[in-house]
């Protein structure tokens, strides 16, 4: 008898979990990524010899499952706790600066450990999936995949998934209550660091929400000049088609204005746009899947707006397709 083959559509936290629960449950399990790197919002953009977390600042975790997979990050070397700074405009914070890990040498590394073994078809964007006549068939912007699929499982954000998913089964039409935020990301790096200690700020209201010393985080360059700047929701709507380097000006003067202070020249300035950002209002479920025809989704805008979210929700599909499938839970699972 041959192995279940899965495809897993998306290479962030939510579908790395996923996709090594099910290689765990021997699938034989591919992943179909859009863009060269992995990690998704757990971002890090090089330049030349400068880096940036330009997505997901920090992670911390609760539950135990995603405690001990970072645990195992950390032995790994691939994570250290960072614990910055914190400016008094900075309000109260949903983990205690304790808890605060990041990558090593940049948060992308954080999925490192999952996606060592997978076999990941980078650069490849699945446009539709279609039921065939052995399984599943990926359609991709290189064309018809050859081999087919016994399941798919969907880790993209919300109404990406929506549209892969909504003409397959009426279930799939509950992710039009998700609703995701946009925001704009700041890379900047100063001739001279900023006149303000080299840790967070973070706002409510405004065009600005957050402003952290990217180099003042471990591993990194340690010299306070390398800063990440997200806008604020309201502000990443309203400048959503914005030319990035217009909006990238803009952040920036904000960014002098909140901190009362003139700012050295940046040596560096670049925008990035996160279309989907941040979950402002979750679908309240693990995951969603239809057993019938082995198909699902899973994503921190499942759950909350947290990367253990995507970590337990990507855990959570796979267990309901392993389940759909008839395949065997390791012990490690129960």
């Amino acid at each position: 008898m041959r192995q279940k083959r899965i495809a897993v559509i998306g290479a962030g936290m939510a579908g790395l979990a996923c996709a090594r629960e099910l290689e765990m449950a021997s699938a034989e399990v591919t992943v179909f990524e859009k863009s060269r790197g992995l990690g998704g919002r757990l971002a890090t953009r090089r330049q030349d010899n400068l880096a940036f977390d330009h997505g997901a600042q920090f992670v911390a975790a609760r539950g135990r499952p995603f405690a001990k997979y970072m645990d195992s990050v950390l032995r790994s070397g691939c994570s250290a706790a960072w614990r910055p700074p914190v400016a008094e405009d900075a309000r109260r914070w949903d983990a205690p600066l304790e808890d605060w890990q990041v990558g090593i040498p940049g948060m992308s590394a954080l999925v490192s450990p999952l996606g060592r073994s997978l076999k990941i078809r980078r650069g490849t964007k699945v446009q539709e999936i279609i039921p065939g006549r052995n399984g599943w068939l990926m359609i991709t912007d290189a064309g018809r995949e050859g081999q087919s699929f016994d399941a798919v499982a969907v880790a993209v954000p919300a109404p990406q998934a929506l549209s892969l998913l909504a003409p397959h089964a009426p279930a799939f039409r509950q992710l039009t209550s998700v609703r995701m935020a946009p925001c704009w990301s700041v890379m900047v790096r100063f001739d001279t660091p900023p006149p303000t200690p080299d840790g967070v700020h973070r706002w409510t209201g405004g065009a600005l929400s957050w402003a952290a010393c990217d180099s003042s985080k471990p591993g990194r360059a340690g010299d306070g000049r390398s800063w990440v700047l997200h806008a604020g929701p309201d502000w990443s709507r309203e400048y959503l088609e914005a030319d990035a380097q217009e909006a990238a000006r803009l952040l920036l003067r904000e960014f002098s204005v909140k901190l009362g202070a003139a700012l050295a020249p940046p040596t560096f300035l670049q925008a990035h746009r996160w279309r989907y950002a941040q979950v402002e209002q979750a679908l309240g479920l693990p995951c969603i899947v239809d057993s019938d025809i082995a198909v699902g989704a899973c994503g921190d805008w499942c759950v909350a707006p947290r990367v253990e979210a995507a970590f337990d929700s990507g855990r959570s599909l796979a267990h309901s397709l392993q389940s759909a499938l008839g395949l065997a839970t390791p012990l490690l699972q129960r």
